[in-house]
């Protein structure tokens, strides 16, 4: 309409354009925080991680003492045979040569799945905090559209590409699962702390277990509450795919 681009509808467009600042703004502060949040709690989370994987990634390799101790009784047995076939010698006693053992490292399996659970939640946390940081930059570009233009038509326009650009690409839904992936690096760390744990002592791993089995399912049910019960105020950041794949079915 030739009335758009009239300068007497400025005042329409730059309302237009101020409420759609508003409304995105206060979007975006909201993501803004989560991210923050994301990259706080997988900074301390990974850094705690590490620090148990320091010391578990030790088990699937073989000790040094250990092969040092074995190595040195070798030695001591290859001398034993060599002094006994040089005292044979005079005499012509044969003497049956015993092979010499070679070092077997036994690899405990309840190492290998903890080592496998720790890695993987070191992996989501770290991907975690680098989504939120790709999320604070994209909505950093976007709010950048409402000082391009002066002119509060071009403003408006450029903002609706945007925003059907960034609805038609799941921004929002990519930014809201980016909490999900620590919450995985969390329960894969508890499987771990409870498989190190039972391989120690039974005991002390049943009891870690059992709160960690009720907190996962709490987890589950705040996961199905709302697709079940859409009134319900419980719901994590899977609660949207697993309403999705209900529509979709």
């Amino acid at each position: 309409m030739i009335g758009d681009f009239d300068d007497n509808a400025n005042a329409l467009w730059s309302l237009h354009v101020k409420e759609a600042m508003s409304h995105d703004e206060a979007r975006i502060q909201t993501l803004k925080d989560d991210m923050d949040s994301v990259l706080i709690f997988a900074g301390l989370f990974s850094a705690a991680l590490t620090s148990f994987l320091v010391d578990k990634i030790h088990n699937l390799q073989p000790d040094p003492a250990q092969q040092m101790v074995f190595y040195q009784q070798q030695n001591v047995a290859l001398l034993a045979q060599i002094s006994q076939q040089v005292s044979a010698i005079a005499p012509q006693v044969p003497i049956s040569s015993t092979p010499l053992p070679t070092y077997v490292f036994d690899l405990n399996p309840s190492d290998v799945r903890v080592n496998a659970f720790w890695f993987m939640s070191l992996v989501f946390s770290i991907s975690a905090a680098l989504l939120a940081t790709l999320v604070q930059q994209w909505v950093r570009d976007y709010m950048h559209v409402f000082q391009r233009y002066s002119n509060p038509l071009k403003s408006a326009r450029l903002r609706q590409y945007l925003y059907e650009g960034a609805e038609g690409w799941y921004m929002p839904v990519v930014a809201e699962s980016i909490p999900g992936l620590v919450h995985v690096s969390l329960f894969l760390f508890f499987v771990g702390l409870g498989d190190s744990l039972l391989d120690v002592n039974t005991t002390v791993g049943a009891a870690t277990i059992i709160p960690i089995a009720v907190c996962g399912l709490l987890y589950v049910f705040s996961m199905f509450a709302p697709v079940i019960k859409p009134q319900a105020p419980f719901r994590n950041p899977f609660s949207g795919l697993i309403w999705y794949l209900k529509q979709k079915v």
